[in-house]
């Protein structure tokens, strides 16, 4: 137990054991140290030790800072940063107690209300969906009066942020980002599964060039399920209002319409905005942008980018058909649709590096570090002798031809040895099939047995004579 003089530190120090952030063994060690060095320090100091010793993180440390204690620690998950906020509440980057994994947590408003039977079930839907594009949906529960869904945490740059930053991205490249995107929702789509909030904040690029969908499952809770609607119809409206600039006419009409062949709109207004630099409606109000999604056609992308290939702009068109019966049955359609466009130059490295051919090593035994070895020759084969040849036994060597003989061995032939032969004379012979023995004559084969066959009967010959020579006596 800490029997150190808190001093001005004592609120803080009692704000952290109810914070639930350290263990109180570890709480009380590293309090003291800091006190008995730096007696009279202020909550700031501390504050910042703790962090410069891991203990706290700067996000954390600020809450406590401003007496905030409570909400750091949500079922596993321990709240370590806040990443941003949307409509349906804050995400944080949490550290789970259970596997040590970082991972995405959404924080929902305390006036949300839904059913968790439900989004377990939806959560153990999303295990099925293994793909590089879909960040899966893990978690879902309830902490005190907070509710909080949760993903894996991955990194990279918002779609939204990185066409901002470039402006208007190539065809192939953007064809590409909406391939992988197309990928994954198929492979949602046939779970029986969909997004509902697709839109170019809620896609990751990283540094290999995968997109990643962010905010899977959350449609699945906006829509109802079995007459039951897992969140309250604010948030719900809240949620498509914020991704209006891709919500599907349908989904405008009807917020909890969401469908697999809306996520076809919204990604027709992704790919869209990739080869424009804009979205299709960008101006007036909301109720301006539903009544344009509703009715409207969008400025004609070959008007903003003369690069676009004709073949490309009638997918997207396909794609923002304003009656869902007149897009793609389904993104498998979408897929082959895309696949002409996307362009080997828009290939990520990742993919570029594991198409490249595999490099044979040498053994385990003789292998040197890859920048020490010569590089191959770009196109002539190595010749045949430039190979490693396994050692032959001798008596097979003679049968090969002189060219690959190599060099004629220094040592007598076996028979006409006077001297025990060396070890690697030995295993060479060892190593002669027993075929090869066998063709011996009868006299090098038996010659050295009859004659310990013959002093044996001598020995048992003159036994017997020294007995009857004693019988006698």
């Amino acid at each position: 137990m800490l029997t150190t003089d808190l001093g001005a530190c004592e609120w803080f120090v009692w704000d952290l054991r109810r914070s639930n952030l350290i263990e109180r063994g570890q709480l009380d060690q590293v309090v003291g140290e800091f006190l008995n060095k730096h007696p009279g320090a202020e909550p700031p100091a501390l504050a910042q030790y703790l962090v410069s010793q891991g203990v706290l993180t700067q996000f954390q440390a600020d809450r406590l800072l401003q007496g905030k204690t409570q909400d750091f620690v949500l079922g596993p998950f321990i709240l370590m940063d806040a990443l941003g906020s949307g409509s349906m509440g804050t995400v944080y980057k949490a550290q789970s107690k259970t596997d040590n994994g970082w991972y995405a947590v959404k924080v929902l408003p305390r006036r949300s209300m839904w059913n968790v039977r439900i989004a377990r079930r939806k959560v153990r839907a999303f295990e099925q969906c293994k793909h590089p594009s879909v960040v899966p949906f893990v978690d879902v529960g309830t902490s005190g009066s907070m509710h909080y869904l949760a993903w894996p945490f991955v990194e990279g740059e918002p779609l939204d942020k990185l066409v901002s930053r470039e402006g208007r991205l190539p065809p192939d490249r953007a064809a590409h980002y909406a391939l992988q995107i197309a990928e994954g929702l198929q492979q949602c789509h046939t779970q029986g599964l969909f997004h509902g909030l697709l839109k170019p904040s809620n896609l990751l690029v990283g540094v290999d060039g995968q997109v990643r969908i962010l905010d899977f499952g959350i449609g699945c809770l906006l829509a109802e399920t079995e007459g039951e609607s897992l969140v309250d119809t604010m948030s719900t409206a809240n949620a498509v209002n914020s991704g209006l600039d891709c919500a599907s006419p349908e989904s405008i009409m009807d917020p909890t319409n969401l469908t697999p062949l809306g996520d076809q709109y919204s990604l027709g207004c992704v790919l869209y905005y990739c080869l424009t630099g804009r979205f299709p409606f960008p101006d007036g109000t909301a109720v301006e942008k539903m009544m344009a999604h509703q009715h409207k056609q969008p400025k004609p992308i070959k008007q903003l980018n003369a690069e676009v290939p004709e073949g490309l702009i009638t997918v997207v068109d396909r794609l923002m058909k304003k009656s869902p019966s007149e897009r793609y049955a389904d993104c498998s359609e979408v897929l082959e649709a895309l696949r002409p466009f996307a362009g080997v130059a828009a290939v990520p490295m990742r993919r570029a590096t594991m198409a490249m051919p595999r490099v044979r090593l040498a053994p385990p035994e003789v292998a040197r570090p890859a920048a020490a070895m010569p590089p191959p020759a770009p196109s002539a084969p190595r010749p045949r002798a430039a190979l490693p040849v396994p050692p032959r036994p001798a008596a097979l060597a003679d049968k090969l031809p002189r060219s690959e003989q190599g060099p004629k061995p220094t040592v007598a032939a076996p028979s006409t040895l006077t001297t025990p032969p060396s070890p690697v004379v030995s295993a060479v012979e060892t190593a002669i099939p027993l075929s090869t023995l066998q063709q011996a004559p009868p006299e090098q084969r038996f010659g050295n047995l009859s004659i310990v066959l013959l002093a044996v009967l001598a020995g048992i010959a003159a036994y017997f004579l020294s007995a009857l020579v004693n019988l006698k006596l």
